[in-house]
């Protein structure tokens, strides 16, 4: 079991402690910092496994969950924000990334669109395969392993590409308003 799992049950109860555990993860310290204080549990102590079987058992969890976000709101959405800033510094570094290319070699870098090419291509191959052939027995769980990992990559490529979505473009504009202290 990993964060990002226990994450999710986290912010069932308090949505902004949860997502210090989510992908970027540049809070999960002080998160972790935070559950142990709430469980009373070592730092040591505080692994997902452990966490996850005080939230299946522990009636009051979601209680203590709250009552931490509550107490601790300003440097939780401090978290939240740098993480965040750092995930659009993510973005803009790869759309910087072509743009140096080009200014250094006077073209395009050929082998990205070759990879994005055949990442889609992969794609909608297995799509069609998936929809007219039938798996052979025992293969159901490699194919859709690899079916998931096509369309991860698939949502990489589109994401690189075509920019990001419209709430995350919301959010881009809602941090730059929003002042650190």
């Amino acid at each position: 079991m990993e964060w990002k799992d226990v994450g999710s049950k986290i912010a069932d109860a308090a949505p902004l402690l949860g997502s210090l555990f989510g992908p970027v993860g540049t809070g999960i310290g002080a998160g972790i910092k935070l559950l142990a204080s709430a469980f009373g549990l070592k730092e040591s102590e505080t692994t997902p496994e452990r966490i996850n079987a005080l939230l299946t058992t522990d009636p009051t969890a979601a209680l203590k969950l709250a009552e931490i976000e509550a107490s601790n709101k300003i440097e939780l959405q401090k978290l939240v924000i740098e993480a965040e800033r750092m995930r659009l510094a993510d973005v803009a570094d790869a759309r910087g990334r072509e743009v140096k290319i080009v200014q250094s070699t006077g073209g395009r870098d050929w082998n990205l669109y070759a990879l994005a090419w055949l990442v889609v291509f992969g794609f909608f191959l297995l799509c069609y395969a998936l929809m007219r052939m039938a798996l052979p027995e025992g293969s159901n769980e490699v194919v859709f392993m690899l079916f998931g990992s096509l369309a991860t990559g698939f949502g990489t490529v589109l994401q690189y590409f075509f920019g990001s979505s419209k709430s995350s473009a919301d959010k881009t504009t809602l941090l730059s308003k929003q002042p650190l202290e």
